[in-house]
């Protein structure tokens, strides 16, 4: 694997870094993947959106950490490409459940890092692979007064 000159990704719920977590089922954090290379080119990206990034949960205070598993989806996804010009960005949304947030709930807080990465390849054309890359970008979930038996 080589230097990612192609692309980044940045995370945010509502355009923020920080997102909130009052005991509602979901929260949904907007991923956005940013084209910084010089040209345009593929990527799976139906893949990437249903499999979703690979996602790493740590407890800022006692450093607890969890991966997240993602999802299983049909191998000819990443046969579906789409393309990205030059300074060209797509997002999609991506969900975290709160199964997933829950078990860091201490003492009715919660103060936790979200790391978000996607490894995908790169295609100057359909068929043509450039390399196989990665972009991580992390946010913050934050919440007080929480009610551990409450879903």
């Amino acid at each position: 694997m080589t230097d990612n000159n192609f692309f980044t990704i940045s995370v945010s719920c509502s355009g923020q870094k920080e997102c909130t977590y009052n005991n509602q089922s979901e929260i949904h954090v907007i991923v956005s993947f940013q084209n910084i290379y010089a040209k345009g080119f593929y990527i799976p990206l139906e893949y990437i959106k249903k499999t979703g990034p690979s996602i790493k949960l740590t407890d800022r205070g006692n450093k607890k950490s969890m991966p997240l598993k993602p999802n299983l989806v049909s191998w000819d996804l990443k046969k579906k490409m789409a393309y990205i010009p030059e300074g060209g960005n797509i997002e999609f949304t991506w969900t975290l459940l709160d199964r997933d947030i829950t078990p860091f709930i201490n003492d009715g807080n919660i103060n936790i890092d979200a790391e978000f990465k996607i490894r995908t390849k790169i295609y100057e054309n359909k068929e043509n692979e450039i390399g196989d890359f990665i972009s991580k970008s992390k946010l913050v979930i934050r919440g007080s007064n929480l009610n551990e038996d409450k879903r």
